[in-house]
């Protein structure tokens, strides 16, 4: 189905590609075509209506059995695109039996989680009827190695499906690995910086200020006020 689907969109696709740009480049050309194309459909019209009727009758018949035909076949196709039948059973390698598509999931999840380095598996089986496609969806560890563990965990898958089921495995065991990221590292926390403190300055207690005493090159001198006249008069 998928093989048919990419034929069909790539023929559109061709289709498109040089029937509109050729139309929209050279109009006059493509109105030529499209009025030979309906003076050829009217000539053939013209010819049926001067056929006996039988001949009319067969032929629009013919016309009407091919018209449905199409219409039928291109049903089939879209029912068959939009509503997908999944099968729930597989037919065993050997023709003896079928096994049911819901235990295949579980088994090759509990066997493929085995392996060293995966943490998580989601496979995505496909019954093909006479075999099964696999589609595995992998977590593993950050450090593993990626091409020698895709190669382990197909050839697991195979082994397990193909010697211990007896089931066909259609094409190639697909596996998308992706690894889990590496856990960031602390961060570094900054130690604190002291604030500045101010230097303290020792408290100096006041001293007492004796008086200055003369010294013995210093002489006092006193001095000594007359009284005048009118005074020593007023003490008489």
């Amino acid at each position: 189905m998928n093989l048919l689907n990419r034929i069909v969109v790539i023929l559109l696709l061709l289709t498109a590609m040089i029937v509109a740009p050729l139309a929209l480049i050279f109009p006059e050309q493509t109105e030529y075509s499209l009025r030979y194309a309906a003076d050829l459909i009217q000539i053939n019209l013209e010819w049926l209506a001067i056929q006996p009727p039988v001949t009319q009758i067969a032929i629009r018949l013919t016309l009407a059995a091919g018209g449905l035909l199409v219409f039928l076949l291109c049903l089939v196709l879209l029912v068959m695109e939009v509503i997908r039948i999944r099968r729930r059973t597989v037919r065993l390698k050997d023709g003896s039996g079928e096994l049911m598509m819901d235990t295949l999931a579980n088994h090759l999840s509990y066997h493929i989680d085995l392996l060293p380095d995966v943490l998580r598996v989601r496979p995505r089986l496909t019954s093909t009827g006479k075999g099964v496609r696999v589609s595995l969806y992998v977590e593993t560890a950050p450090n593993v190695n990626m091409p020698s563990k895709s190669a382990e965990i197909k050839e697991t898958a195979r082994r397990v499906l193909e010697e211990q089921l007896g089931l066909r495995v259609k094409g190639e065991v697909k596996v998308t690995i992706k690894p889990i990221p590496y856990p960031r590292p602390p961060r570094r926390r900054r130690r604190p910086t002291p604030p500045k403190q101010a230097l303290a300055t020792p408290h100096k207690a006041p001293q007492e200020v004796e008086p200055a005493q003369p010294t013995s090159e210093e002489q006092v001198i006193e001095v000594k006020v007359m009284p005048t006249e009118e005074e020593s008069r007023g003490e008489l």
